[in-house]
């Protein structure tokens, strides 16, 4: 049934005093509304700010002086900072009046734990370099988080959580591959990790919509496009070693995250995929059309598919996200 004949349903069911207004609203009031996407406040802005502010001073007390101090104090500098915030931003989340500002230190949290972590690991005598320690660090510092949010439920420990988890899928694909590999086949390694994770990026920011972390859904979305356009196009090689399937398939690939934008209500997709777009169009004619007349004439032809580009993205903004605000 559509939403006309559902009208007409009701108006003749009104008009024959089966229902009343006061019943129909009565209805919406019942109703669960639906989770809304918070935005930051000025005030939370500024405690981020602030936040990465405190990181940056902390770094620089500890770079300028490292020298000078003991294991000790490199350790108490950076993971005793790391712990000192995350208990103070612990304890301002029990005030309800102070749990913004509590996100704010559990971002100085995350940003200073893989330094300190990694500075106990070194102080004590472990190699850093090797990626079963790098492994250790991060999957010791992804369970901490993850065991943050099952008690505090905070956005901020969440983006972090999925941070270090990242980390330990690089390092757990480090040790499958071993170090026999070479160098270009490394790179196609990485491509197709990112590939991976800007999927998985893109499909956890689709199921927080339905969760109460729905204001990360946009950090995922432009992570995960970046993350998996760019991917996409390294895969496709540059001249003289071009990949074929990748560069066929990856028009698809932008068409198709264009209008999962469309389906999902985000502007992320339509900004990333339109730019990835145009640098594929740039891409073919650097690698094809270099030479002779043939490279200003596909220019004027990149130029003009360009312009038609932003044409449609104007169109679609205006039809899906615009009207939909």
């Amino acid at each position: 049934m559509d939403k006309q004949q559902l009208l007409e349903e009701l108006r003749q069911a009104a008009a024959q005093n089966q229902i009343s207004k006061e019943e129909v609203l009565a209805q919406f009031g019942n109703l669960v509304p639906a989770a809304e996407v918070k935005h930051l406040s000025i005030s939370e802005v500024l405690y981020y700010i602030g936040g990465g502010i405190v990181f940056l001073g902390i770094c620089i007390l500890a770079y300028q002086n490292w020298d000078s101090f003991s294991s000790f104090l490199r350790v108490f500098i950076t993971l005793g900072s790391a712990v000192a915030c995350f208990i103070v931003g612990a304890l301002l989340y029990r005030y309800e009046n102070l749990r913004k500002i509590s996100q704010a230190f559990f971002l100085i949290s995350g940003l200073l734990a893989p330094l300190g972590v990694s500075v106990a690991f070194k102080e004590g005598g472990f190699d850093l370099n090797s990626d079963g320690i790098q492994l250790a660090i991060y999957t010791i510092i992804a369970a901490v988080f993850f065991s943050a949010l099952w008690f505090y439920r905070q956005t901020i420990l969440l983006f972090f959580a999925i941070v270090f988890t990242v980390g330990v899928f690089h390092f757990i694909i480090n040790l499958i591959i071993g170090q026999n590999l070479l160098m270009e086949n490394y790179s196609k390694v990485w491509e197709y990790k990112i590939l991976a994770e800007g999927l998985a990026w893109l499909l956890l920011g689709y199921y927080f919509l339905q969760t109460q972390f729905k204001a990360l859904s946009g950090v995922m979305y432009g992570f995960g496009c970046v993350a998996f356009l760019g991917a996409a196009m390294a895969l496709g090689g540059w001249d003289p070693n071009q990949n074929v399937f990748w560069e066929l398939i990856y028009p698809l690939l932008v068409f198709g995250i264009i209008f999962c934008g469309v389906y999902v209500k985000s502007k992320s997709f339509l900004v990333f995929g339109t730019i990835f777009l145009i640098g594929y169009i740039l891409k073919l004619t650097g690698e094809y059309f270099t030479s002779g007349l043939g490279w200003p004439a596909a220019l004027v032809l990149a130029g003009l598919a360009i312009m038609g580009i932003g044409f449609y993205a104007v169109r679609l903004n205006k039809k899906y996200f615009t009207a939909a605000a």
